[in-house]
């Protein structure tokens, strides 16, 4: 008989390798219901795929001199769902936000006015990142749900995708 190697043991040795080698943190989000929002992730939204949770606490943990509220503004930037924009030209905002920080302005403890970058990720010290894979996510799209079967996690950002249609 042949040895059959089925997709739940191909994701769980996935997510094993990534927890055991390269240092990610995991998280289950099944539920049997598509609709149900007590999945683990935080989301407030089906149709939500960012952790705003995790990506806030990365803003603040990566921008230490940079006040909250400016840091929310910050938020509001990068979460916008740009709908009215062309879909390449919205994914080309947001990796220029993701890239080189997205910019806020805030007056300092001495009242003066400064401009700076809220960054979401560190790309000079990756080890200051927090990296998660997350299985059995379900998300609502315009036809439908949909649960990919592993999504990675940059400080709450999903930015890579293991596809299955249900």
């Amino acid at each position: 008989m042949p040895n059959f190697i089925s997709e739940d043991q191909i994701e769980r040795a996935m997510v094993q390798k990534l927890v055991q080698l390269h240092g990610y943190d995991s998280l289950n989000c099944h539920t049997e219901a598509p609709e149900d929002l007590n999945d683990k992730s935080g989301r407030a939204n089906k149709r939500d795929v960012i952790l705003v949770d995790r990506v806030r606490e990365a803003a603040t943990r990566l921008n230490p001199k940079i006040p909250a509220q400016a840091i929310e503004s910050a938020l509001e930037k990068v979460l916008d769902r740009r709908q009215a924009m062309a879909l390449v030209a919205a994914n080309q905002e947001v990796y220029g936000l993701l890239r080189d920080g997205i910019p806020v302005e805030f007056e300092d403890s001495k009242g003066q006015k400064q401009n700076e970058r809220v960054r979401l990720i560190d790309f000079n010290i990756p080890g200051e990142n927090r990296y998660l894979a997350v299985t059995q996510l379900w998300i609502k799209g315009e036809q439908g749900f949909r649960r990919p079967d592993v999504l990675l996690y940059i400080n709450g950002l999903p930015l890579v995708d293991r596809k299955s249609v249900v």
